[in-house]
């Protein structure tokens, strides 16, 4: 209106609240650029201090499409060779752009029941948390059980196993793992109230984790053999580290299995060996006590038969048995009406 001359200099200031001469020096403007005199001119010009390509960013993060922003974070230092890792900010703020919204901000808030915190252990190897997380690992509809350990005084994972489903063999080679990796036993295990554990037959749980004689499972016998002390857990909080643990694992190892294309349990138990130890240099804490309290294993141990699943059998009268559904027979002279372990 002001450059048609509809209305004065002082009324064109005064509508756009600014001074009368820079209402004057905008009317030039405007009378040379038409439209674009009110367009910055930075306005789409990639500044030259930018470090990352937005673009680029949001094209990487569809590898690992699920997987949240801190964990893509990581991704792109381990598997997408990026020389300088971007700030958590800088991958919110490019993958916001393109619309894309992380999969922790679904989770819907609700007040939580209080517990006491219990207090960490001091020293390394004093007690190790242990649990299996059943999940859609390979992301392909099909649940396995992933078998861990960590350590409570400095949150270092210990052991990873995968098997098909939570079973005895699982939690022994987690104690393989343990001694190969430590080079020494836990002196307690954390777990929680599963039958693998504790029999609910014969003794009391407590009884059972005040040694009684009756009805014992072969992980205590075994535990007891290698003079690891047993604690039950009454409540998923009460092993907190360890479920913190399935919370980061599950947003971080099936997409990094989708990329590196891992879809069986050998290749992916062959590929966790090299993970923990990355794992463990981004996330482990120094513990209270530098020394270490990892127990050495006896010498005098047959680890091939502790860690082996046995179970009480008899023979019938011709020597055979039932063991899953398939008949066996027992090799020996008197093999009738035999009772032995298997």
């Amino acid at each position: 209106m002001f450059a048609r001359g509809e209305i004065t200099e002082r009324e064109c200031a005064r509508r756009c609240k600014i001074q009368p001469v820079s209402a004057w020096r905008l009317k030039n403007r405007y009378l040379q650029l038409g439209d674009g005199a009110f367009i910055h001119g930075n306005k789409e010009r990639k500044p030259k201090n930018k470090k990352y390509d937005y673009d680029k960013i949001a094209d990487d993060y569809k590898k690992f499409e699920g997987t949240p922003f801190m964990s893509f974070r990581d991704n792109c230092a381990d598997y997408l060779g990026y020389s300088v890792v971007p700030s958590y900010t800088t991958v919110y703020n490019a993958l916001s752009s393109h619309g894309v919204i992380s999969p922790l901000a679904r989770i819907p808030v609700r007040e939580k029941k209080k517990h006491i915190p219990r207090s960490e252990r001091e020293n390394e190897g004093d007690m190790v948390q242990i649990d299996g997380s059943r999940h859609d690992w390979f992301l392909n509809g099909k649940k396995i059980t992933l078998h861990g350990a960590i350590d409570d005084a400095t949150h270092k994972i210990v052991a990873l196993y995968f098997c098909e489903n939570e079973c005895l063999l699982g939690y022994y080679e987690l104690l393989k793992q343990i001694v190969d990796r430590t080079g020494g036993m836990p002196s307690a295990v954390y777990s929680d109230r599963s039958q693998i554990f504790f029999t609910s037959r014969g003794a009391t749980l407590e009884e059972q984790l005040a040694g009684a004689e009756k009805s014992h499972t072969q992980w205590q016998k075994t535990c007891k053999e290698l003079q690891i002390e047993l604690i039950a857990a009454y409540s998923p909080e009460a092993k907190g580290r360890i479920e913190r643990l399935w919370q980061t694992l599950q947003g971080r190892l099936p997409y990094i299995f989708r990329f590196l294309k891992i879809n069986t349990i050998e290749d992916a138990n062959e590929f966790l060996a090299g993970f923990i130890d990355g794992f463990n240099a981004r996330f482990a804490v120094p513990a209270q006590d530098v020394a270490l309290h990892w127990k050495e294993k006896p010498s005098s141990a047959d680890f091939d038969f502790l860690f082996s699943v046995r179970t009480e059998k008899k023979t019938k009268a011709d020597g055979s048995f039932i063991y899953h559904g398939y008949k066996f027979r027992l090799l020996s002279k008197h093999s009738a009406c035999v009772r032995f372990t298997l």
